[in-house]
């Protein structure tokens, strides 16, 4: 019976045993939201179906950098784009010009905003989303001076600082509310500004008081360095709040 069933197969057109050994093909399907797959950012709906996809590149000439790069955000309901050109001296050792374009890209793939002053910092990205998207930490670069701006998702602003000399590197909390900017003067010794974005309230920290020269910041506005609470957001809250009742 098996003999017979091959004879068969073998005797058939060559089109048609191919198609018979083919089994059907099946679209490739992802987990829906925003993703960086290679050299791509891409997009999938709900069912897992790619829907959208934006190249990020680089290309050199012998004056111009092209470049487009991006990432998602961490639920992958948002993601964002820069497109730089740099046009440089023809020895290359000054730049002459720079052209920046960010990018923020819905769930949809739509641009919900967009902002021409962005640039990167010495160190990391140079746009933090909070975890559910909604908070958008940026670095922007104009003339000679760096700022920190926190947007919303739709593009209100909700905080700005600076002028920095240089931006060394900037972080959100997951929940979104607190910020850090690490910043330097030329020949000196950098700062870590925190912000609580709810509160609009600062707080400078000079790196050399710091263990090893790092600190972060948890969802609670506590600021640490090492194993040691360096300062707490909350605490200058109450302590704020209580010095006012007491004056009343």
């Amino acid at each position: 019976m098996i003999a017979a069933l091959l004879a068969a197969a073998l005797a058939l057109p060559t089109s048609a045993a191919e198609v018979l050994a083919l089994p059907e093909m099946v679209v490739p399907r992802s987990t829906p939201g925003w993703s960086k797959q290679g050299k791509s950012l891409v997009l999938y709906d709900a069912a897992g179906a790619l829907v959208f996809e934006i190249g990020l590149v680089r290309e050199e000439s012998s004056t111009v950098t092209r470049e487009v790069l991006g990432g998602p955000s961490p639920d992958g309901r948002a993601a964002w784009t820069l497109e730089r050109k740099l046009t440089w001296s023809p020895s290359r050792s000054k730049l002459l010009e720079s052209h920046r374009v960010l990018k923020i890209h819905g769930s949809t793939g739509q641009t919900l905003w967009s902002h021409d002053a962005v640039d990167w910092p010495e160190k990391g990205d140079p746009v933090v989303f909070s975890n559910d998207s909604k908070v958008i930490l940026i670095a922007c670069h104009v003339d000679e001076s760096w700022s920190v701006e926190a947007r919303d998702w739709t593009g209100g602003s909700q905080l700005q600082a600076g002028p920095f000399p240089r931006l060394v590197s900037l972080a959100l909390t997951p929940g979104g509310r607190y910020a850090v900017a690490r910043w330097n003067v030329p020949d000196k010794s950098d700062t870590h500004s925190f912000f609580d974005l709810w509160t609009k309230t600062r707080k400078d920290i000079e790196t050399s008081d710091l263990t090893l020269g790092l600190a972060r910041i948890g969802d609670d506005g506590v600021v640490r360095s090492g194993r040691r609470d360096v300062f707490s957001f909350e605490t200058e809250t109450s302590t704020s709040t209580e010095k006012n009742g007491a004056r009343k």
